[in-house]
């Protein structure tokens, strides 16, 4: 029996569409029972550009980092073991600057 695939869209913003070939909107088939991180395994595995953009990858300090963004029912959806996505979910890629090595930004406390 085949496994069923769902499509997500993926928007991109204007600051990441180098490290997405210059897309400013792209569809992922994934499985049916797809998790966030399958989904994001999906997309360094489709754009490899998109590694050098993983905020644990040491980069430049004030650089860009990926960051994921959903509305509320997908990421239920998509979190480990919320059973997947009923399908038409959208996803949004973007970056923030890194914050300094060792510190923070900003005035949180």
């Amino acid at each position: 029996m085949a496994s069923r695939t769902h499509d997500i869209s993926v928007s991109v913003a204007p600051g990441l569409r180098g490290a997405f070939d210059g897309r400013r909107e792209l569809s992922l088939g994934v499985p049916a029972t797809a998790d966030v991180g399958d989904v994001v395994e999906a997309l360094l595995r489709l754009y490899p550009r998109t590694q050098k953009l993983l905020a644990g990858d040491g980069g430049e300090a004030g650089g860009p980092y990926l960051h994921l963004a959903m509305d509320e029912a997908s990421a239920r959806e998509l979190s480990p073991g919320g059973g997947g996505m009923a399908g038409g979910c959208r996803l949004y890629v973007f970056a923030l600057s890194r914050p300094p090595r060792g510190g923070r930004t900003g005035g949180e406390g």
